[in-house]
This record gives structure tokens, sequence and C-alpha cells, in this order.
């Protein structure tokens, strides 16, 4: 091999190992900079993270629904245990079981000690550990029967966590405040995870040069970001109308073996939510103890077809129209209505011949609503659901709202349409509904609900104005819908209990009942019902005199055992609702 040859081998022999020196900087200076600065820097500096103070949630008046507390971390060093740890698994396990809550998965606190000192015993057993942790967020009392007991090797550090002072009251709403997967604090489900940002704050930073023995060095460099506390909250809740709305429910519920339930309350014109209610609770200061289904809001996440609740916001589509007046005549209501191959019938078989407009809402006539839906014709019908919000998310300031399904116009069979004038075809959650019916209340605009009227920081305050939606009926349409809804609830022959609460008898009240059958897997289920009432109050006054509809209420009773029949199950939830308003704001006939 001459020179020549051996000179060209050794130069592509010293490129091709500066390549190889290139590629190998270009990897350590780009690619893994961001590493090694940091880990060159842990070398350096000590890092100490400042917690911002998570944001309160507060009712209307001010007072928190969500705040803070100091709690404790209870752990063991292991090698300072000198007694039995038997004996200490028992006695811690009797001790904190007391603040653990006793739900459905467990069946008394005794099941609940038993629990935790087979968990206590397994880590004071642990081989190979100097410290284990054994309980997070043990509250000051137990912390302080547990120190009395001066256990050797027993010891807390103080820990922050979210408190709920009013417990399970509106759970839904509000949320819960779990970890994220770096294991810092982040809300999820309701305010706590729609508002997530503004409550978190930002944490600060201390960054202090260190030197090699890991001791601070006092002319060292030192770098400090104050954090930035999380904001708070106040809602439009209303304490009391959220205590006994949600009182009233849980007494439905139970009178009438239903399997759940919602209610809200909200005001008619400008959409702030006074109440909402939901059962099964969970307590989102004690979350982790409860089946993770009961975290999600059944009032803006859950699904159903509204039935015979939807007869007035059709009957007001018609009316707006000028297709029919409330005294217009059905005249296909003395029988079964044929559809092509299908026939309709009303819910207890009996007819009702030359039916008014308004009678077929008191009756609450399904052929008297297909009759209605004829002569406005199905385009016009869709087009006012859309209109009325469905098929559309509320914009409620809340998490995990679902839409409901509302097909293409194109993709409804005529059975499909003539169906929808009595609410089947169509699934709504039900704060959808008491949209909807707010915008008859409220002559004729759509309110959009809202929950959060201020955000405070600083002392700085800023007051969130009610979105006022798009008119769907005209004020005059509202007026004549209303008188009707008003003659649903004194003459209904199915059992509306007005008349049963003496208090009501000088308030005019509108409100329609439901009773729909429950879609499951494209089929209706052969047991159970949707049971609900809705409603608003004071209507206005007839004669020209008009009054000022407040509060817009709705009750949604699941499945109940005892009688299927929404005037008769959630009628009643609804109209203690009502005479409780009444007593609470003190409002006069």
């Amino acid at each position: 091999m001459n020179f020549e040859v051996k000179t060209k081998l050794l130069s592509l022999f010293i490129f091709f190992a500066l390549g190889l020196i290139f590629v190998r900087l270009s990897y350590w200076q780009i690619v893994r900079s961001h590493g090694l600065s940091a880990a060159a820097e842990s070398q350096h500096f000590d890092f100490l993270e400042i917690p911002a103070r998570r944001g309160e949630i507060q009712s209307s008046d001010g007072s928190p629904l969500a705040s803070n507390r100091t709690a404790y971390l209870m752990y063991a060093h292991l090698p300072k245990i000198t007694a039995d740890k038997a004996t200490i698994a028992k006695n811690l396990s009797e001790l904190v079981a007391v603040q653990v809550p006793v739900v459905a998965t467990t069946s008394s606190q005794i099941t609940i000690a038993k629990n935790l000192e087979k968990y206590f015993t397994e880590r004071l057993t642990l081989g190979g550990f100097g410290w284990v942790n054994l309980f997070h967020f043990v509250n000051k009392p137990i912390k302080e029967q547990i120190s009395s007991l001066n256990i050797s090797g027993i010891g807390f550090e103080t820990e922050e966590t979210r408190d709920y002072p009013e417990s399970s009251m509106a759970a839904h709403l509000l949320g819960l405040v779990g970890s994220d997967k770096n294991g810092n604090p982040k809300g999820y489900f309701g305010l706590e995870g729609y508002y997530q940002l503004e409550l978190a704050g930002k944490n600060g930073e201390i960054r202090r040069e260190k030197d090699a023995f890991g001791r601070p060095i006092a002319i060292g460099s030192e770098y400090r970001q104050e954090k930035q506390d999380g904001s708070d909250i106040q809602t439009t809740i209303d304490r009391g109308v959220q205590h006994f709305t949600e009182g009233n429910l849980e007494k439905g519920i139970s009178d009438w073996k239903a399997s759940g339930g919602s209610a809200v309350v909200m005001n008619a014109k400008t959409g702030a939510i006074l109440a909402l209610a939901n059962f099964p609770l969970y307590d989102p200061g004690n979350f982790s103890y409860y089946p993770t289904s009961t975290y999600k809001n059944p009032a803006i996440a859950d699904l159903f077809e509204p039935g015979s609740i939807i007869k007035p916001l059709v009957v007001a589509a018609a009316l707006n129209e000028n297709k029919i007046d409330s005294e217009t005549r059905c005249s296909t209501c003395d029988g079964p209505k044929q559809v092509y191959n299908f026939y309709i019938h009303t819910f207890d078989n009996r007819y009702h011949p030359n039916s008014t407009m308004t009678e077929v809402l008191i009756n609450s006539d399904n052929t008297g609503m297909v009759f209605i839906g004829e002569k406005l014709g199905f385009t016009k019908l869709y087009s006012y659901m859309e209109r009325f919000g469905f098929g559309k998310k509320t914009g409620v300031d809340l998490q995990e709202e679902e839409e409901g399904t509302f097909r293409r116009v194109n993709d409804y069979y005529p059975i499909d349409q003539a169906t929808m004038t009595f609410g089947q075809g169509i699934s709504v959650n039900p704060l959808q509904m008491v949209r909807a019916y707010g915008a008859l209340a409220n002559n004729g605009f759509l309110p959009t609900p809202y929950l959060v009227s201020k955000i405070k920081n600083s002392g700085q305050t800023v007051t969130l104005a009610p979105k006022q939606g798009p008119r769907v009926i005209s004020d005059s349409t509202s007026k004549i819908i209303t008188e009707m809804l008003v003659q649903v609830a004194d003459k209904s022959p199915v059992h509306f209990p007005k008349d049963r609460i003496p208090e009501l008898a000088n308030f005019r009240i509108a409100a329609k009942s439901g009773t729909a059958q429950i879609a499951l897997g494209g089929k209706y289920k052969s047991t159970g019902t949707i049971a609900s009432v809705i409603g608003y109050f004071p209507a206005d006054l007839p004669a020209g005199r008009q009054g000022d509809p407040k509060f817009v209420i709705y009750v949604k009773l699941n499945e109940p055992e005892v009688r299927p029949w929404g005037s008769d199950t959630a009628g009643p939830v609804f109209f203690s609702i009502v005479k409780n308003l009444i007593e609470y704001y003190g409002i006069s006939p």
C-alpha cells in the first residue's frame, strides 16, 4: 500500500472520528443540554417550593363551601418502635377509624377499624424500611389523641388538605381535589375542575447556592420567586335553598323508593343557579372512600328522554308560529292516532274528543300533541327544539356536561316525528330542560345557566355578568303558554298535589309533569320510569298585570318503585320546594 493511499485512509479516519465527536457533542449540547444543566444546577443549588394557597369556593353570601385546613401525615420510624406492633396497629386503627366516613362499601365503623388495623400491621412490619407513611390527612383532634399515647416511633408532619365545611352538601357542584400524575393537587369535576387555573394559583420557589456538602453558602446567590395564591370564587348558590332542596329530594327518593334523582332551582331571568342537588351523594373531602361513579354530576352528565315535560315547548312553538291558539280544538283526539303501521295512545287509554289546546296539556294527551305537531310541521318543530337549546351544551361553568343526542332532521321517520311531540326520540340532560323552561318564564329569552358571580384575588374583584341568550318565542307567546301551564298546575287530573299544601293556594304556579320510559340499547325497558315535574313561579299575572317569574324548579326521580307517575312522585317534591322558597324569601301571593 503506497503512501498516498495510506494518507487518504488516515484522512478518512480522522474525518470520520471528528464527525462522531461532532455528533456526540451535538447530542450532549443540544439534545441533553436541558437535563445536564438541571443536573448541574441541582448539585450547586437547593430548591424549595412554596405552595400557593388554593382559592376558596364561596356561597352567594360569602360563606366558604370549599376552603383549606391544616392536617397531618402520620408516619412511623420503624427502628424506634419498641412496643408490640400489633397493639400499636389496633390502637391507631380505633382512633383513625372515627374520621373515616361510613359509606356503601363499608358496613360499619367496626369494619373500617378492622381494615385499618390490618393495613397498619402490614405497614409496621415492612422489612428493609426506616420510614413508612401510615395515613394522610389525619385531623387535629385525632392527631392529639394519638400523640397523647406517646408511642415511640410514631410521628406527624403537617400537610394542607381541602376542606368542605358543609360536608357532602352541593358535592356535585363543587367537585373534588385529587392529585395529578406528579402528585400535585388538582381539581376534578364541578367547580374545582372547571376553575382549576383560577383556584390553584402558582407556586413560588426559593433557589439557594450550596457547597459540596449540601450546606447553604452564606455569600452565595439566592433567587426567590414569590407564590401567587389562587383566586376565591363566589357562586350563586344560596346555602339555605341548597339545603332544603337536597332535603326535599332525599325525602322524595326515600318515600317513593327511587334509585336516585336530581333537583335544580334557577333564577328565571338571569340563569343564576341557586341550588342543584343529586342523589346518591358523596363527600368530596373523603372522596376516595366512595365509588367513582358517584363523582359525576347527573344533572348535566346523565341523558334521558324527557317525556311529557317537553309538551309545553312544542305547544309554545306552534303558538309562536300562529298554527294554533289556546282554544284551538283537536279534531283527532277521539281515539288512538295511527301513523303508518303504528298506533299512538294516551297514557291512560282515555280519550278527550274536541279538546282545546289547554286541555291537551291538562290531560297530557299524546294524540293531541301529534295533532299539534302536524299543524306545526316537523321542520319547524325540529328548528324550535334546536332554538330551545337541545343538542348542544348549556354553557354552564361546570365540567362533564353532555350535550344530548339530537339526530339530523332527515334521520327522523314519520313515527319519530310524531313521538318527538311528547318527548321520545330525543335525549337531554336536566339542566337543558331547566334552561328551555327559562325561556317560557323569561318573556321568550333563553337564559344561560351559570354558577360563579365573582372572582376575587389580591383585593380585586371581577364581577361576571349574566349572559342573555337569544329570543326563542315572543313575549305574547310566553304569556299565553304561562297561562296554560297555570291551568295545568291547577286543574290537572293526574294528582298534582298543589291543593294539598294550603300555603300555595293563592300563588299562580306554572308546571307540567312527565313520566318517561327509559331507553336502553335502542329499546325501552319493560319496567321503571323517569318521573319529573318542572315549572316556574310566581307566574305572570292576568289582565295585563305582569308579574316576575323568579324561579324555575325541576325535580327528577329515577325509577320510583311505589308509583311510576311524575305527578305523584316528583310532584310532592316540586311543590315542597316551592313552599320552602315562599317561606325562605318571604314571597307574597
